[in-house]
């Protein structure tokens, strides 16, 4: 292992750390954005009131008390491996339990909705009846408290009165099909209006994103169509709401990914500790939906090459301070500044005490650093044998020198691995002017002092 080196050298413990505040960033969004799904699911099954189904009600709360206690155990203390790992497997476990959750909610005020809808049908039709029948103090009774048991006592009434009593199949499935038990059939079914029904379901979709004024609106839109009675204004309104309805829900949805988008954003960002206030500014313009700034993809590969370039300028520095704090370990002469002075594309030079002729160029090539041994003197002059035996004595020691150096690193947890090589000797060692300051003259731009015949190739 000697003359020129490329080594990959990777700071493990600084990029756990950064995927660790990553993750618990998105926990912390995930639980937010959990709270308030918790919210609208509990208040929509509340307004559903007695006409939700007990046994989907239990089986919601149940799974309402388990999505709690899983995101509580998110947040109690965990190791950087163990967030590191599973975190990504924990968010999308959770992204689907939300999804799964609002959708089982969904159905279940759908449901409770429709039925409420033939309850209040049976209620209206049952107590027209009963003031038809003379029975006025009973009809007077259901309205003011039109339950599932007054419906059924009212049509056992109902039943009583012969005179009042017809033979009909449809009305007797009816009220079965809202678990009364009563045989007459007193209640004349509303036609199934499946349009109204398909709007109802989008507008239950709705109410479970955004309870706001704009829902509450929708509602009372549907509700007032209960009274129209020209069948082709009914079909036109009924068409203008869907319409409204399924624009409102598209919108939404789009606000709704375009707020996860954004979290994300702000999550990736929250993994450093100084953030550009123009990232922060454009992210607030995107939640705030105000023109004239980046577009959101724009947002986002903005987003991703800044973290990307911090990353690295970190991870650059850190390296840079450890290596030369290990070389100057070693014996070299390692100067105030060098580590903030050795940045991308340029290069230091260090030497040995009592090493006058020799050096060693340090250079970062995109996050790889490449090192090789460098001689002092007249590039011109021919190689003698004796001088060529020389220079691979000291890549002999520099090779042993830089041995100690990745070892000192893998024992601070930094992952070093040799990418490309020449082994002593294989190729001449670079010869360069000395000069004042630096001690080198840079022929090559960016103070590359590697010329092309000496450049390490992969084995």
């Amino acid at each position: 292992m000697s003359g020129p080196k490329i080594v990959d050298i990777r700071l493990v413990q600084a990029m756990q750390e950064r995927q660790r505040r990553l993750a618990e960033r998105r926990f912390q969004q995930v639980q937010k954005q959990w709270n308030a799904q918790r919210l609208r699911m509990q208040t929509a099954l509340a307004a559903a009131g007695v006409m939700s189904n007990a046994d989907d009600l239990k089986a919601i709360q149940q799974a309402i008390r388990a999505m709690d206690q899983r995101l509580a155990q998110l947040g109690e203390e965990r190791s950087v491996e163990e967030v590191v790992n599973r975190g990504a497997e924990w968010l999308a476990f959770m992204d689907a339990e939300l999804s799964r959750l609002q959708q089982h909610a969904n159905d279940a005020v759908l449901e409770a909705r429709l039925r409420a809808r033939s309850m209040q049908a049976a209620v209206t039709d049952l107590a027209a009846r009963l003031q038809a029948a003379g029975m006025e103090q009973d009809r007077q009774a259901l309205l003011k408290a039109p339950t599932l048991d007054a419906l059924e006592r009212a049509a056992q009434l109902l039943e009583r009165q012969e005179d009042h009593v017809q033979d009909d199949l449809a009305i007797q499935q009816a009220l079965a099909d809202l678990g009364v038990r009563a045989k007459a059939q007193q209640i004349k079914p509303e036609a199934n209006d499946q349009e109204r029904e398909r709007i109802e379901q989008l507008l239950v979709h709705v109410e479970l994103l955004d309870d706001g004024p704009s829902t509450t609106a929708f509602r009372a839109r549907l509700d007032a169509l209960d009274g129209e009675i020209d069948p082709r204004q009914r079909r036109l309104r009924l068409d203008s709401l869907a319409l409204h309805i399924s624009q409102a829900l598209q919108r939404l949805q789009e606000a709704g990914n375009r707020q996860r988008i954004l979290d994300d954003l702000e999550a990736q960002l929250a993994a450093y500790d100084e953030v550009p206030p123009g990232l922060i500014e454009a992210i607030a313009y995107q939640r705030e939906g105000r023109e004239g700034g980046a577009t959101l993809a724009e947002l986002q590969e903005a987003v991703a090459r800044w973290c990307q370039q911090e990353a690295r300028r970190l991870d650059g520095e850190r390296i840079r301070t450890v290596v030369l704090g290990s070389l100057r370990e070693l014996g070299y002469d390692v100067r105030e500044g060098m580590a903030t002075g050795w940045v991308e594309g340029d290069s230091v030079v260090l030497q040995k005490a009592g090493s006058q002729d020799y050096a060693v160029e340090l250079q970062d090539m995109n996050g790889r650093l490449r090192s090789q041994v460098v001689r002092y003197g007249d590039p011109d002059s021919p190689l003698s044998d004796q001088q060529q035996q020389r220079d691979t004595e000291v890549e002999q020691h520099w090779c042993m020198a830089h041995a100690r150096a990745l070892e000192s690193l893998r024992q601070q947890g930094i992952e070093a691995d040799i990418k490309a090589k020449r082994e002593p000797g294989e190729v001449p060692v670079v010869v360069v002017r000395r000069t004042e300051g630096t001690g080198l003259r840079r022929e090559t731009g960016r103070g590359n002092l590697l010329n092309n015949q000496s450049r390490p190739e992969a084995r």
